[in-house]
Formats: structure tokens, C-alpha cells, sequence
């Protein structure tokens, strides 16, 4: 099926047949504010009258330069009503990153929280409508309020409007990646019936079949909407016609989350790895029956590690949970949930749109290690980046396919095993060795809390294997002990070589590790 046999797949147009589904429905549940479908659908078109009103056409580009917050998602949803290209601003960039985006962007208009405001205001690149939204400034409901007396926009909803979702990436300025709303629809979101035994919705109509068939379920998105695989969960549920709750503010906080869980009864939380996942499985432990969390069934991480050690610290506390990790990228959209084998390594069964591509130009033979790809719905493209697009996006074998970056082996039985990054993959004396495996061989030993593992420049080998550990608090253990622990966990050449103790280890906000300043920390310990 192509994008243009079914022109009815606009986001903003699945989300308003749900809203006439499940008008009364709480949508969006952000902190005191309580918004449901109805509401949310009238804020959104109002939003793109007023938006169309200062010039916005199909088109151009809208910068959602948000914390997560109601707001985020109306702009989302107002720019697919008109065609336009919503795109997501990470709000912790500094001014020449943001000046960088904004410009790449080609930015029209911005909907910016007032604590960003003073960083976007010496922008070169700043566009020329900014709504301020936040810090009791009556911007944004101006805008509504003046959206509400214009007539319906005028643009005719499309599958083949596009939206960009900026991807940071492991080196260089951020990349664009440009989506139409069906193929992100079918490769990032199960086509609409995530929550259905019916699955994907092949007419917009449908999309009514799979909220009628889906128990009302509350979806906890915890990291922030302007990160893909956050933002995919908060659409995914909306679609499904859940209630999506959204922690106001920013940072992690596990009593938080937990008490938000509590509260709200979420039913599934999604956290980015074990940088998430350790904190709450461990405030879980140490105060066992503080939070009542009946209603919690699924935690899912994306995005980042999710041992198994941190999966089975969450059962011990609640035994009912169901955990999963998922893979997905912002250029392939969201490969699923893999079965962990004995080494703790995702492995998906065999798949027709999972693939392995050996030397960068042709598909491997069972056996062979190369590049995790995906075929089907994908990408258009890098906006404004043709080169880039060229080396991610490619022709094999008469497919198109999207190389995800990941290192995997295609087994002989056609299932793919993931072994790792392949930006981080450490050449120890010609043997390869994956972080992420004796990553998780440390988190498995009962002292270590976090633990990254990076490759250093070796006289010998060509690289060795150096660990930056993080303990957990008043519990000690020596270098040795790791590496014995390790020992039964990994073939003797993927053994830490240097064990750096480190009082935590860094992450991003979302839980990413920050391998950059495990190398610098390893090398100023001299290991």
C-alpha cells in the first residue's frame, strides 16, 4: 500500500476521530491540568486557525522549543492540521546549537516556553512569529482566542505531509529526519493498533475500531516529548484514545515518577534504560510499600540499555510487572521488543523487514556481522541534507533500506542477534567487543549501580577494554571481584583490563550514556 492511497493519514485528523470517539476522556494529564479529548481537539484547532492566520502554510516549519508540558502536543497536532513541519528543539541546547537548528530548520514560527526566551531572543536565526508559552504571559491564550473567531484552515489532510524529528546523533550538529505522518504511522506507532488484536488500521476510519477495542488505559511517557521515542509513546497512546500523563518540569526524579504512577494509576511507564530504570527499581527497594502500584503492568524502556538486571530488580519489587526493551531509531522508526539470549543481547526472530548489511553494500550471509538495517516504511531523508541522506538511506538488492548504526549477526536460523553500536565498538587485538554486553555483565554483580565501558588506546592490542564504575552506596568490592564476576559472563578477551570508581556516572537527561566523559574519566585515572 502506498502513502497516497490513503490520503486520510494525517495525525491531526486520526487524532480528531478519536476525540468524537471518547470526547469525556482524559487526554493529557500534566501536573494540576486535566485536559480531555474534546478539549484537547478545540485547543489544536484553534491553535492551527490562529497559526494560518499569521501566514503559516503547508510547508513550512514550526519549533516546538517546549519542556513537557500540554502545550507541546497542541502545536504538534496544529501544525499537522495545516501541513506544516512541526520539529522538536532540545531546550538544553546553548545558543549556537540552537542557532544551528533553527537556521537548518528554516524555521517560520516557534511556540517557546518563557524560561527559553532569553536564549532565543539574540538568535540570528530566530523566526519572525514567536507565541510564548508559560510564566503567566497570555501569549498562547491569545492565540487561541483569536484562532477561534478565523474560519477552518483551509489545507486538505494528507499521508504525505511531513513532520522532522531532530536526532542528535554521536557526532556533528543534529540531523532532521523527515517522516510523512503514514509511514511513521506504520514504522514507529504499529500502524495505529499497538493495543489491538485487529493491528494496523489500513483507512483512517478504523483508527474509531482500535479505541473501542482498547481498554482506557494510562500511558507515563517519562522522558521529555522532544525526544522521539517519548514522543512516539505520548502518540501512540493518544491514538489509542489512552490518557497520557506528563511529569511538569524537567530533570528525573524516581520518587517523583513513582508518586505520579501512584497517583494517576499508570498502567505503563516508559523509561529511557537502566538510567531510569536503576533509580526507580531502587527507590522501590528501599521503601517497600510506600507507593501503591496496583495499576502498573508494563514498564518499557527505548532508547538506551535495559538489562537484565535492572528488568529483574523492578519484578523483585513488583512481581506482577511485565518488563521489555525495545530498539528503534529516529531513522527506522521503532524495531520492537527482541527476546534477550543467554549473553543478555537482543535478538529478533526472523523478520522480512529486519536485515543485516555486510561490507556497507549487500546483504549478509547467515553467520556474518554488519550493519542492523530496516526495510519498509522509513525516512524520507535528512532535511536539506542530501549527502547525509545518501549514506544512511540506501539501495540493496533492489530494496531501500534504513542502516540503523547498530552492529548485528545474521544467525543461521535468519534470526538477527544485536551486538552493540558500532560508533562505540572497541578493536581489542582484532577481536570486537560491544559496551553494552559487558555493560550488562557488570550491572548483573549485586555491588555495581551503573557501569559504562569504553575502548583505550593500547601499545599491544590496538585497544583494551576499560570499565568507569559506579557503586552502590556504603558497599565496596575490589577490581578483581569485578572481573571474575565478569568472567562468567563474557569470553576472557571482553574482561575489563582496568576497573576506574566513579561516584556516579554520567548520563544525559534521558538516560543516554555519556561514553565521552567515561573516556576522559578513564584516562585522568591513568587506567
Amino acid at each position: 500500500m502506498k502513502t497516497g492511497d490513503t490520503p486520510g493519514f494525517n495525525f491531526s485528523d486520526l487524532l480528531a476521530l478519536v476525540a468524537m470517539e471518547v470526547p469525556d476522556r482524559p487526554a493529557v494529564i500534566c501536573g494540576e491540568e486535566r485536559v480531555s479529548y474534546r478539549e484537547l481537539a478545540l485547543r489544536i484547532e484553534h491553535l492551527a486557525r490562529f497559526l494560518e492566520g499569521q501566514g503559516l502554510r503547508a510547508g513550512d516549519t514550526l519549533a516546538l522549543h517546549l519542556p513537557n508540558r500540554i502545550e507541546y502536543l497542541v502545536g504538534f497536532f496544529a501544525a499537522c492540521r495545516l501541513g506544516v513541519l512541526p520539529f522538536n528543539v532540545n531546550y538544553r541546547y546553548v545558543e549556537s546549537e540552537l542557532d544551528y537548528l533553527y537556521g537548518n530548520a528554516r524555521a517560520a514560527a516557534t511556540l517557546v516556553d518563557a524560561a527559553f526566551l532569553p536564549r532565543l531572543a539574540s538568535l540570528p536565526s530566530r523566526p519572525a512569529l514567536i507565541v510564548v508559552v508559560g510564566d503567566d504571559r497570555p501569549d498562547f491564550a491569545e492565540a487561541l482566542a483569536e484562532g477561534a473567531k478565523r474560519p477552518p484552515p483551509a489545507h486538505a489532510a494528507s499521508g504525505e505531509d511531513r513532520l522532522i524529528i531532530y536526532t542528535g546523533g554521536t557526532t556533528g550538529m543534529p540531523k532532521g529526519v523527515v517522516w510523512t505522518h503514514h509511514d511513521m504511522l506504520r514504522a514507529a506507532l504499529g500502524g495505529g493498533g499497538f493495543f489491538s488484536r485487529k493491528g494496523p488500521i489500513t483507512t483512517p476510519a478504523e483508527i474509531v475500531d482500535r479505541v473501542r477495542e482498547s481498554p482506557a488505559l494510562v500511558t507515563f511517557p517519562v522522558a521529555p516529548l522532544m525526544h522521539g521515542a517519548a514522543l512516539w509513546a505520548a502518540l501512540s497512546s493518544l491514538l489509542a484514545g489512552h490518557t497520557l500523563v506528563l511529569q511538569a518540569g524537567g530533570g528525573f526524579d524516581p520518587v517523583q515518577v513513582l508518586d505520579l504512577c501512584e497517583r494517576e494509576r499508570v498502567n505503563i511507564l516508559v523509561i529511557v534504560g537502566d538510567g531510569m530504570g536503576r533509580p526507580l527499581a531502587d527507590a522501590l527497594m528501599a521503601s517497600p510499600g510506600r507507593w501503591h502500584l496496583e495499576a502498573l503492568m508494563h514498564v518499557g524502556s527505548g532508547g538506551a540499555v535495559f538489562s537484565q538486571a535492572v528488568q529483574q530488580s523492578l519484578k523483585v519489587s513488583l512481581p506482577r510487572l511485565v518488563t521489555a526493551s525495545s530498539l528503534g531509531s529516529t531513522e527506522a522508526g521503532t524495531l520492537g521488543a527482541g527476546a534477550a539470549d543467554g549473553e543478555g543481547l537482543m535478538r529478533f526472530p526472523p523478520r522480512p523487514d529486519i536485515h543485516v548489511v555486510a561490507d556497507g553494500q549487500r546483504l549478509a550471509a547467515p553467520g556474518e556481522t554488519g550493519v542492523l538495517a530496516r526495510s519498509g516504511p522509513m525516512p524520507l531523508g535528512y532535511f536539506g541534507d542530501p549527502v547525509r541522506t545518501a549514506s544512511t538511506f540506501v539501495e540493496i538488492e533492489g530494496q531501500r533500506l534504513s542502516l540503523t548504526g547498530d552492529v548485528a549477526r545474521l544467525e543461521t536460523d535468519g534470526s538477527v542477534t544485536v551486538l552493540g553500536r558500532g560508533s562505540s565498538c572497541i578493536n581489542t587485538g582484532g577481536e570486537k567487543v560491544f559496551p553494552e554486553e559487558v555493560e550488562q555483565a557488570l550491572k548483573s554483580h549485586a555491588a555495581v549501580l551503573d557501569a559504562l565501558v569504553v575502548g583505550l588506546p593500547d601499545p599491544r592490542w590496538g585497544e583494551r577494554v576499560v570499565a568507569v564504575v559506579a557503586l552502590r552506596e556504603g558497599v565496596e568490592v575490589t577490581v578483581e571481584a569485578l572481573q571474575e564476576h565478569c568472567r562468567h559472563h563474557v569470553a576472557g578477551y571482553k574482561l575489563p583490563r582496568a576497573i576506574v570508581f566513579a561516584p556516579e556516572v554520567a548520563r544525559s537527561n534521558t538516560g543516554k550514556p555519556d561514553y565521552a566523559w567515561a573516556k576522559e574519566t578513564a584516562i585522568v585515572a591513568g587506567a
